[in-house]
């Protein structure tokens, strides 16, 4: 039994391990392996809200429809600002569908979406740009009805249960 050699054996190797120089394979001061900070970007400079920020589902308006983001405008509830957008389904040249309103926040300077804004179960499509003075944003709008186009404005606000657009006739 020669076990005393062989331990002598791996502990003389070892110690020529520990002795070898290695280099790591990244280091700190190299800085292609540093973390990347996103560049931060005030809410006043974020690029409008484009097609690739929205949810909306248009697969089951007509084929080869895709969201059309029709305007936007600005929405401040509880410190919170936020962008709110009509959107619509459509494809090049052709009719869009009716608009649903859809709320985005900044995010490390892109839109993410927080989904379709509640309202009623009415559709319609603006007529005109929206104006918000921060608090309320109303859009000029008609609805589709059995009767006919209802004119009127939406309306867009924060309440307690989140963001919820209304229709006001006039």
């Amino acid at each position: 039994m020669k076990l005393p050699g062989v331990i002598t054996g791996l502990a003389v190797s070892l110690a020529l391990v520990g002795c070898s120089e290695q280099k790591p394979a990244a280091s700190i001061s190299d800085k292609s392996m540093a973390p990347s900070v996103a560049p931060s970007i005030a809410y006043e400079d974020m690029p409008a809200v484009a097609e690739a920020n929205v949810t909306l589902d248009c697969s089951t308006f007509s084929e080869g429809s895709k969201p059309f983001v029709r305007q936007e405008s600005d929405l401040v509830v509880n410190d919170v600002k936020y962008r709110v957008a009509t959107v619509a389904c459509g494809a090049l040249a052709s009719e869009v569908s009716a608009e649903v309103v859809e709320s985005f926040i900044p995010d490390n300077g892109m839109w993410a979406s927080n989904g379709l804004v509640s309202g009623p179960d009415v559709p319609f499509n603006t007529s005109g740009p929206c104006e918000s003075d921060g608090k309320i944003v109303k859009c000029p709008a008609f609805v589709f009805s059995e009767e006919g186009e209802a004119a009127g404005h939406i309306e867009i606000t924060g309440q307690d249960n989140g963001l919820v657009w209304t229709f006001v006739a006039e």
